[in-house]
């Protein structure tokens, strides 16, 4: 019975800070962005779950159904058990370190709000641009298209912003016709020079484990990610997102899970 209500208070802090997570992501970032919805869902569903648990303990009587409970805890840590088995995987894409030296690089796109680049596009070009300038032999693709709400491709804001970083548009190829990250990474490599063998992929800290995934359709080069540190207070939301785009990747068959 201790143990019960240990647990369920444990669940109502939970539900309270799934609430105040979205709403402070909603401020922070923008309300709308992608699997955003999964946090008051889950907290609502915390809360729910508490005072229906609560209002049953002080009842006294044994909850109906025990077996569909039993049934329906296992499930839960099942789920539980995939989800952070996946996680440790996108989270040890952030640690990701590319070799000095590459061949080229690719910026993936990300939004870009009219004419002005989101945050994850800020911190994927100054990456970028970091790395550029520590390796003056690495030619650049930048790859994005021009999506709702875009003025720009998402290529030609990665190239703009390189610019306004000292980059030399001579190493600044553009891709801007590509509209997510199986597309950046196809059409990008069409686009490498003749002898290109090593390619960095350049991309946030959470999305690092799936682009390389992805990369693994393309043999014919080594591909390295190159992570562009995210707020920490961001990556838990687009890290939890990441599971799911490991999930639509695996039923696309879009990613390569060995060589």
């Amino acid at each position: 019975m201790k143990y019960s209500k240990v647990f369920n208070s444990f669940l109502l802090v939970f539900g309270i800070l799934c609430w105040l997570y979205y709403l402070g992501m909603g401020f922070a970032v923008r309300f709308g962005q992608s699997f955003l919805w999964v946090w008051p869902l889950l907290g609502t569903f915390c809360i729910a779950r508490y005072f229906i648990v609560k209002k049953a303990l002080a009842s006294g009587k044994a909850p109906a159904n025990r077996k569909l409970i039993i049934a329906f805890r296992v499930a839960v840590v099942i789920c539980l058990a995939v989800f952070l088995f996946a996680e440790s995987f996108i989270i040890s894409g952030a640690f990701e370190k590319a070799p000095d030296g590459l061949d080229a690089i690719i910026v993936l796109g990300a939004r870009v709000n009219g004419l002005v680049p989101s945050g994850a596009l800020v911190q994927r070009t100054e990456r970028a641009a970091v790395y550029l300038n520590e390796n003056p032999g690495t030619v650049c693709i930048a790859s994005g298209g021009q999506g709702s709400g875009e003025e720009i491709s998402e290529a030609l804001c990665i190239k703009q912003q390189l610019l306004s970083l000292g980059i030399s548009g001579d190493r600044i190829i553009l891709e801007d016709s590509s509209t997510n990250t199986a597309e950046n990474l196809a059409c990008s490599t069409d686009l490498l020079p003749d002898n290109t063998e090593t390619v960095g992929i350049v991309t946030n800290d959470f999305h690092v484990y799936r682009a390389l995934l992805i990369a693994g359709n393309y043999p014919g080069y080594e591909f390295y990610g190159i992570p562009a540190k995210s707020t920490p207070y961001g990556f838990i939301h687009y890290a939890m997102r990441e599971f799911f785009g490991l999930g639509k990747g695996i039923l696309n068959h879009e990613l390569v899970f060995a060589g």
